[in-house]
C-alpha cells in the first residue's frame, strides 16, 4: 500500500493547540506520514522523538523564502532533527516576487542543502501561471534552475486552478516532481477533499507514479471545523484506489 501523508497546514488550529496530540491523532487517522510547517524555533527534537515513537515519518518540510536566505543554518537544523529528506520553498509573497532572485535564492540554498545530504523543491500556487512580461513564472523556475539541485512538488489543485492540465504537467516534469500535494477541486474551483471533486486522483497518481514522484500529502487550505472530518474523508478515498 502507497504511503501517505499529511501537510500539517491542514491542521494548524489543532496543531497550534495540541502539536503531539495532533501528530498522534493523524497517525491513529491511518496516515503514514506528515510535512512539516511550523516556524523555525519550534520543539522540532520533541516532536521527532514522538513521531518515532508511534512511526509517523516525515520526509518534507515547508521553508519560507527568508528562512532559507537568512537562516540557512536553522533550516538545516530541523531538517535534521525531523529526519527530512526534502525541503520545499511553499509560497512567495507578492513582494518576494523578483523571480531572477527567488531562483538564485534557491540554488544557493540547494547547493547548501545537498552538502548536507538533503533535496531543495519548489512548491507552486496558481500565480505562477500568469505570465508576468511575457514569460510565466513557472516556465522560469522549470527552465532557470539546475536539474541537479532543484525538483518540484506539484499541487494538482493549483495547477487546475492555473488553467493546466495536472496529469499533463507532471509527465512535462519527469524526473523533476518529487513531492505531490493531493486536493480536489469543484467544478466552480473551489477546494474539497480528495475524491470530493472533479480530479481524478487514480490516474494522477498512476502519472506522478511514472514520473518519478516519492512522496504524496493531501492537503486542505480550508477544512471546515472541526477538520478531521476532511483529512479522514482524503485518505479513506485514497485508500480505496487501486495501487
Amino acid at each position: 500500500m502507497r504511503p501517505i501523508g499529511l501537510q500539517l497546514y491542514t491542521l494548524r488550529k489543532p496543531f497550534a493547540a495540541d502539536p503531539l496530540g495532533t501528530l498522534e491523532r493523524i497517525r491513529e487517522v491511518g496516515y503514514d506520514a506528515v510535512e512539516f510547517a511550523a516556524p523555525l524555533g519550534s520543539d522540532f527534537a520533541g516532536f521527532a522523538a514522538r513521531m518515532r515513537d508511534i512511526g509517523l515519518d516525515c520526509p518534507s518540510a515547508h521553508v519560507g523564502l527568508a528562512d532559507m536566505a537568512e537562516r540557512p543554518d536553522a533550516v538545516l537544523d530541523m531538517a535534521g532533527a525531523l529526519g527530512c529528506r526534502y525541503l520545499v520553498m511553499p509560497y512567495v509573497l507578492p513582494d518576494q516576487r523578483d523571480w531572477p532572485a527567488v531562483i538564485a535564492i534557491l540554488g544557493v540554498f540547494a547547493r547548501r542543502a545537498r552538502a548536507a545530504g538533503l533535496r531543495v523543491a519548489y512548491h507552486h500556487h496558481d500565480f505562477e501561471f500568469e505570465s508576468t512580461d511575457g514569460v510565466r513564472p513557472f516556465d522560469r523556475l522549470v527552465g532557470e534552475t539546475d536539474p541537479d539541485l532543484v525538483d518540484f512538488e506539484l499541487d494538482v489543485y493549483w495547477l487546475k486552478k492555473g488553467g493546466e492540465d495536472p496529469k499533463t504537467v507532471i509527465e512535462r516534469l519527469t524526473g523533476r516532481v518529487k513531492l505531490v500535494h493531493l486536493k480536489d477541486a469543484t467544478p466552480d474551483g473551489g477546494m474539497t477533499d480528495v475524491g470530493a471533486g472533479i480530479l481524478d486522483f487514480a490516474a494522477l497518481i498512476r502519472a506522478a507514479d511514472a514520473a518519478g514522484a516519492e512522496h504524496y500529502f493531501v492537503e486542505h487550505d480550508f477544512p471546515p471545523a472541526p477538520y478531521w472530518p476532511s483529512v479522514e474523508a482524503s485518505l479513506a478515498h485514497l485508500r480505496a484506489l487501486p495501487d
